[in-house]
């Protein structure tokens, strides 16, 4: 029985890979678009003319006026106020735009700024007091 051989690449492969590996090493020491045309032709698309996509999306120019922020809530609680905003809305007939109903909703709550600052006061003391009256570990 004869020896078998190890069946390489397909011909050709081999120095198109060593043909891409040079454009790109060559890519490196180009003084200038001149040079461009002394690339060898390897298939591949050099990486200048790769079209590229955006880092991130585009923001939408804000409306006049308003400006786009983030605030991190708890689960329940935003729940609860896209609850109360959806109700709002929907008893006005979807005639107030959610923008405004939102800031109605935040208006009606800075407006008690004062008895939210108490009552979470209030529970501050109570977390606190029964960290002092806990029984040791």
């Amino acid at each position: 029985m004869s020896r078998r051989r190890p069946i390489g690449p397909p011909r050709g492969a081999a120095e198109t890979a060593e043909a891409a590996r040079q454009a790109v090493l060559g890519s490196r020491f180009r003084n200038g678009p001149e040079d461009a045309s002394h690339t060898p032709h390897t298939g591949l698309t050099p990486a200048s003319e790769t079209p590229r996509t955006p880092a991130r999306k585009r923001r939408r120019a804000e409306p006049e006026g308003k400006v786009r922020r983030t605030y991190y809530l708890a689960e329940g609680d935003a729940d609860a106020l896209e609850r109360a905003v959806t109700q709002i809305c929907d008893a006005l007939g979807g005639r107030v735009e959610r923008h405004r109903v939102l800031g109605a909703v935040i208006a009606a709550g800075t407006a008690q700024a004062d008895r939210i600052t108490a009552d979470l006061r209030a529970e501050l003391r109570a977390e606190l007091l029964g960290d002092l009256t806990a029984p040791g570990d």
